[in-house]
């Protein structure tokens, strides 16, 4: 689930701009996984012209329309799939290939927040569709003790002028037959390797989450990040055999430079 995107580029005058930086986070190993593990969060983007970017967190993509209110983001990125490996709860159950996504994203922004729905397609690995909805907002720290307007960090041309701001969100998420077979359900040569009962996992809603985060501008390019997300699988995903434990968390910091 990504309702804030966490190392994104601010918008400036500039036709290029960059960004570079690092963090850790602290995450579920899997979805369904009562078990956690810490990660490098690399941060790395560079945009042109507001329009295309290249970014650790959306891949390749282009603002395709983009009216003010109504914006279209079209961009190819990669997921990673599922090893047996990352867990000894997935002995037996085999690999789910990494393979690149196609992603579409529209958001519509009325006042402080912005409605949004995202699609992914799975180019390989679980060949799945996941379809995303939710709703997101980013407001300044000032607008809440009375310094400021909600609207004004989305109104500002500088993120660093801005000050520091919160960021929140609401999703659910609603995955194919493809992906949910591939992530959750247990075949009959899965079972008797990994001592699971077979599983038929159906199309359906997947999972509800929210994240909270804080990003403080450091000096006029430093920028430090922190996000918490909490995600609960439901239906299927939730019943699955594979899922002990379905709430599925994420937390993180990060810092970067942008120039």
């Amino acid at each position: 689930m990504a309702i804030v995107a966490f190392p994104g580029i601010a918008a400036a005058g500039d036709e290029w701009e960059f960004e570079i930086g690092g963090g850790v986070g602290y995450e579920s190993k899997y979805e369904g996984s009562n078990e956690m593990e810490v990660m490098f969060l690399p941060v790395l983007g560079v945009t042109w012209n507001d329009r295309v970017y290249l970014t650790t967190e959306d891949g390749l993509g282009v603002v395709a329309y983009d009216d003010y209110d109504l914006t279209a983001e079209v961009s190819v990125n990669y997921d990673w799939g599922r090893d047996e490996s990352d867990s000894s709860d997935l002995d037996g159950l085999g690999d789910i290939d990494g393979a690149p996504t196609l992603n579409l994203s529209l958001e519509y922004e009325i006042g402080p927040v912005s409605p949004f729905v995202e699609l992914t397609r799975f180019l390989g690995g679980s060949d799945g569709l996941e379809v995303s909805f939710g709703i997101e907002t980013m407001i300044p720290v000032s607008a809440l003790i009375g310094e400021g307007s909600a609207s004004g960090m989305a109104e500002s041309d500088d993120e660093d002028e801005s000050g520091p701001a919160i960021l929140a969100g609401v999703s659910t998420t609603w995955s194919d037959d493809k992906y949910m077979d591939s992530y959750f359900g247990i075949n009959s040569t899965q079972s008797t390797r990994s001592g699971l009962s077979r599983f038929n996992a159906k199309s359906g809603f997947k999972a509800v989450g929210a994240e909270l985060g804080f990003v403080y501008p450091v000096f006029e390019s430093w920028e430090v990040r922190t996000m918490i997300e909490y995600t609960r699988l439901v239906g299927d995903a939730a019943d699955s055999p594979i899922s002990k434990d379905n709430n599925v968390l994420f937390g993180g910091l990060a810092v970067s430079y942008k120039f």
